[in-house]
């Protein structure tokens, strides 16, 4: 494929303690370049995908943050989002930011990292990641945006990033693939949430394909029997968190939908 998506990103106030829970859950592994970086975050990956977890810092919220590609030649992304969308954008990275050459961002305004899969000194944190270097049955396989303009958005990924459309009439929205992680273009409106409280567009959930389902869950339960800052996050349980919980549950593509421990949505399968 052209593009691959190579990383995911969370902000988080706790973010030791959170990729801990994804190396205890998912089987994800310390990213050995980012043992370098002790205060910068911390990135576990899954032999293809990197997740890296940054430290909240003033402004930002908690939460999923953005995501990353890497592609074949990033002078062609640049200059088909120069020719057919002017309305997306672009900068580069500081110098002091390894993670990627660019930042970009979506018709929608929704931004993601831009990255060369080879001869990019700026993917080296995902290194270990994009060569391959191993392969697990718990991988992550999807991240999720909500966004007011759910078509042209995805229309935007498939030309710019040549992402294979898939064919999902059971969920909303628009859904796309680089051949294993597929990314879910979702509408937003405020008439969503009508008897919840409202969550902004962005990005909305990521997801995760594990071996067996039922063994998963078991193991999840011991986790968080062992350490209880592990536990996840129920989901539903009063009238406003049940409405939340319908939501999700209408736009995923997964058989479980979860939160870590941190509230983050995760939508698990084992198909």
């Amino acid at each position: 494929m052209f593009a691959q998506i190579n990383h995911v990103a969370l902000i988080s106030p706790q973010w030791p303690l959170l990729g801990r829970f994804y190396e205890a859950a998912f089987g994800l592994r310390l990213s050995p370049s980012a043992k370098r970086r002790p205060l910068n975050g911390i990135t576990v990956g899954d032999g293809r995908v990197g997740l890296n977890i940054n430290p909240r810092r003033d402004r930002f919220p908690a939460g999923l943050d953005h995501f990353g590609f890497g592609v074949d030649d990033v002078e062609t992304v640049l200059e088909r989002m120069r020719r057919k969308y002017p309305e997306a954008s672009f900068v580069k990275r500081p110098s002091t930011r390894p993670f990627a050459a660019y930042t970009g961002a979506d018709p929608d305004g929704n931004t993601f990292d831009l990255a060369q899969k080879k001869n990019d000194t700026r993917i080296g944190i995902y290194a270990d990641q994009a060569s391959g270097g191993w392969e697990q049955e718990r991988y992550i396989n999807k991240f999720a945006i909500r966004t007011l303009h759910p078509e042209p958005v995805a229309e935007f990924y498939r030309d710019v990033f040549e992402l294979t459309p898939l064919n999902r009439p059971d969920v909303p929205g628009f859904h796309l693939s680089d051949g294993r992680v597929a990314l879910s273009i979702l509408p937003w409106s405020l008439a969503l949430y009508e008897g919840t409280a409202v969550l902004r567009p962005g990005p909305d959930h990521f997801g995760f394909k594990v071996e067996n389902l039922d063994s998963f869950q078991q193991q999840v339960r011991e986790i968080a029997g062992l350490n209880f800052h592990f536990a996840p996050v129920p989901l539903g349980g009063s009238k406003e968190t049940d409405r939340r919980k319908q939501i999700f549950a209408e736009s995923a593509t997964g058989k479980l939908q979860m939160a870590d421990p941190e509230g983050n949505w995760l939508d698990v399968t084992d198909e």
